[in-house]
């Protein structure tokens, strides 16, 4: 049988009025029920000139001839290049090139009208009823070429297609054509998988049939470690490079790359899987099947054949979960104490990405006012950019100039953090064997009243301790996984920082300062309070408020906070540094003032009614600057230093719940506890921000994040009441 010629442009064409009225160069392309047949030499192809996309040439990848869409690239391929097939009528002994032809010679010769899906069974029903192997040899085709996806502009933003025959021996038999994804299939492809991602392409062989009716595709899939495979000997040593310098290469929006298996749940293994995600609407299913095979050739050339290439819609999140911070608990909560610095409560330490080991604390939350929703964090500049730098003003004003990425905890403060919740963790176990000791030694037969009472106390203390190990075990588990890494404590970016200034002048004080932008996702209703600083638990209750009632005449109101979050309002005025309303134990005026920093925590001091003057010596400078500062002092000589290095930046408050200012310095003798701690005060760092244009209607009450909070982690509270609901 003579296979026609689609450089032929002389085929003969069926002159039937049905025929003769077909559009060819039409947007809809050709439908497989409407082309025009040669009898059983199955439909005419037309003249490659005619049906020319407008986006794309696409290639058969066997013989190279051109095509108008994927779909027309597999029906080319059915037509001349796949397996011979007799018809399965009994006693027809005809011999057919693709499926359509024998639909065509069914129709004509046999009276039969039939779709695709009931051909192929009624093909391997004939198949099983054969009496032996077919004889049938297959037609001769061209060697294999390469088929290319170009645009319009001529650009291949995409590459060539690679045959997908290249890698196969040459006894091999020549594959199936590529499965173009269609959109009912991408739906629930994944289905089984937490987010559900869309399906964008696969090399797994095709075609897919789409999904119908309510049960369909209930078979759920589950990711897998890739286990003990070829590919896991050279992913790592230049396959996965070369794969991003790829996708890179062609203009890819990647957004991940991973080397698993994703199988039936179920089952107990599968291919591997070279897992590509891109961003939302990057890549159409035509693009993504080109990208998919395009991988090919590269993984191939490592020896690998055991695998697929898919592709799928992902974005990758900087954080685990849609919020980074802890919702904040009751006193009674267990990880209370040491839970305070992975809140986002006043007193967040913070750093950046690319110094972590330059660590101080967030101020306090600012809203830019207008129609700007997004919440800012003010703290002291040289926290977040090196004091040896160029003294510049930074800003960063559009997406394309790279991001100062600032994380919660440094990295000596994370430690730190680590190993305060293992020494609760230790002093709850020590508890626990304590609370057994005590239980064991009493007589449970003893009829005495105190022995009774010895063990129903050594049983709560118990079940006590057991609660909080949990809950402590839990939270140590949460940090160390979700918090470990740099890249997943990054909260927010820096978006503006003045030249540090030194001033004398009335009024004016050292400026200090630098705006944080936090990163949508990581505050919600829950987590998120505002201007709110954590007492904590130390200093106790009665220790605090004996040092905000310092005289008995002080007007304050102050009372301490049943969930010791003390939600600050408004802002202390100018006059009040000079001329406060309160006396302190001498009778002298005062301002009681307290804050919560990275290093030192929840510390009280006395601002002193006169300025301090200081002068900063920089590096290659004989004269140094002389600025005028806010001073606060110890409350007296057993209370400590008021902050430790590591507290610039945290938002200083006074006992009239009022915000006074941020920490940014403090003199000492070289140790790391300041006698005298310097705060820029918040009436001279408002009139800063509101003498810019971007804060020019800033304020101190932002509102809370709209929309319901996002997907929490297993955090320590959450084991809790999980624990608390189980017993009850």
């Amino acid at each position: 049988m003579d296979t026609p010629s689609l450089n032929d442009n002389t085929l003969p064409m069926d002159t039937s009025e049905d025929n003769t009225a077909l559009d060819w160069n039409s947007e809809e392309g050709y439908d497989e029920d409407d082309v025009p047949t040669l009898g059983d030499h199955g439909p005419i192809i037309p003249p490659v000139q005619q049906i020319l996309p407008k986006r794309y040439n696409l290639k058969c990848w066997v013989c190279g001839t051109e095509c108008r869409r994927p779909q027309d690239v597999n029906r080319h391929f059915d037509d001349f290049h796949s397996e011979p097939k007799q018809c399965p009528q009994p006693e027809c002994d005809k011999i057919f090139v693709g499926e359509r032809r024998i639909r065509n010679h069914l129709g004509s010769a046999h009276d039969i009208t039939t779709n695709l899906s009931s051909l192929r069974i009624m093909l391997q029903q004939a198949r099983k009823d054969a009496p032996g192997p077919s004889q049938i040899q297959p037609t001769s085709s061209p060697s294999h070429q390469t088929a290319t996806a170009t645009t319009s502009s001529g650009v291949q933003p995409f590459g060539n297609l690679q045959s997908a025959t290249e890698c196969l021996a040459p006894s091999d038999p020549i594959p199936t054509p590529p499965f173009v994804v269609t959109e009912a299939v991408s739906k629930v492809y994944y289905k089984g998988l937490p987010s559900k991602p869309p399906l964008i392409a696969t090399t797994r062989p095709g075609p897919f049939e789409d999904p119908t009716g309510p049960e369909a595709y209930t078979v759920l899939k589950e990711l897998r470690v890739l286990g003990n495979h070829p590919l896991a000997e050279v992913w790592d040593v230049g396959l996965a490079d070369n794969l991003c310098r790829e996708l890179d290469t062609k203009c890819v929006n990647w957004t991940s790359l991973d080397a698993l298996r994703i199988v039936n749940a179920g089952e107990s293994s599968g291919p591997a899987i070279v897992w590509v995600g891109v961003e939302l609407g990057s890549l159409s299913f035509e693009e993504g099947c080109v990208v998919a095979f395009n991988c090919r050739p590269i993984i191939d050339s490592y020896g690998i054949r055991d695998y697929h290439v898919e592709i799928r819609e992902s974005r990758v999140m900087r954080l685990s979960g849609d919020s980074l911070f802890f919702d904040p608990v009751l006193v009674s909560d267990p990880t209370f104490s040491v839970r305070d610095p992975f809140t986002a409560t006043l007193g967040i330490p913070i750093s950046t990405k690319n110094r972590p080991w330059s660590e101080g604390t967030g101020g306090f939350y600012l809203s830019a006012g207008g129609s700007d929703e997004d919440i800012y964090l003010v703290t002291a500049r040289h926290v977040v950019l090196p004091i040896d730098e160029p003294n510049k003003n930074y800003e960063r004003r559009n997406k394309s100039s790279p991001r100062e990425d600032v994380i919660v905890l440094g990295t000596e403060c994370f430690k730190d953090w680590v190993k305060a919740i293992e020494r609760d963790i230790k002093g709850q176990k020590f508890a626990i064997d304590r609370a057994k000791n005590r239980f064991a030694s009493v007589d449970a037969d003893d009829p005495d009243l105190k022995s009774h009472r010895e063990r129903r106390d050594a049983t709560h203390d118990f079940q006590k301790a057991t609660e909080a190990l949990e809950a402590l075990s839990g939270l140590r588990h949460n940090i160390v996984t979700h918090w470990g890494a740099e890249e997943k404590r990054v909260f927010g970016e820096l978006v503006w920082a003045p030249p540090i200034d030194f001033s004398t002048e009335p009024g004016e004080f050292t400026l200090d300062l630098a705006v944080i932008k936090i990163d949508t996702g990581k505050l919600d209703k829950n987590n998120y309070r505002g201007n709110t600083i954590n007492i904590g638990n130390k200093p106790s209750p009665e220790e605090f408020m004996e040092k905000v009632y310092l005289h008995g005449t002080s007007p304050t109101s102050f009372k301490f906070p049943p969930d010791n979050l003390v939600k600050l309002q408004d802002t202390v005025p100018e006059r009040d540094l000079t001329n406060p309303l309160m006396l302190d134990l001498n009778s002298d005026p005062c301002l009681v003032v307290f804050k919560n920093g990275a290093k030192s925590g929840t510390t009280i001091g006395k601002a002193n009614t006169v300025s301090s003057y200081t002068r900063t010596y920089f590096s290659g400078q004989e004269r140094g600057w002389q600025s005028r500062e806010w001073p606060v002092i110890p409350t007296d000589n057993e209370s400590g230093a008021f902050s430790k290095k590591g507290d610039s930046g945290s938002c200083v408050a006074d006992a009239f719940s009022r915000i006074g200012g941020i920490v940014i310095g403090g003199a000492s003798s070289g140790t790391e506890s300041s006698d005298v701690t310097y705060v820029t005060p918040i009436s001279f760092i408002m009139k800063v921000l509101r003498g810019t244009k971007r804060f020019k209607d800033a304020h101190l009450n932002p509102e809370p994040p709209k929309g319901t909070p996002g997907k929490r982690s297993n955090d320590s509270d959450t084991n809790l009441r999980e624990t608390q609901r189980r017993k009850r």
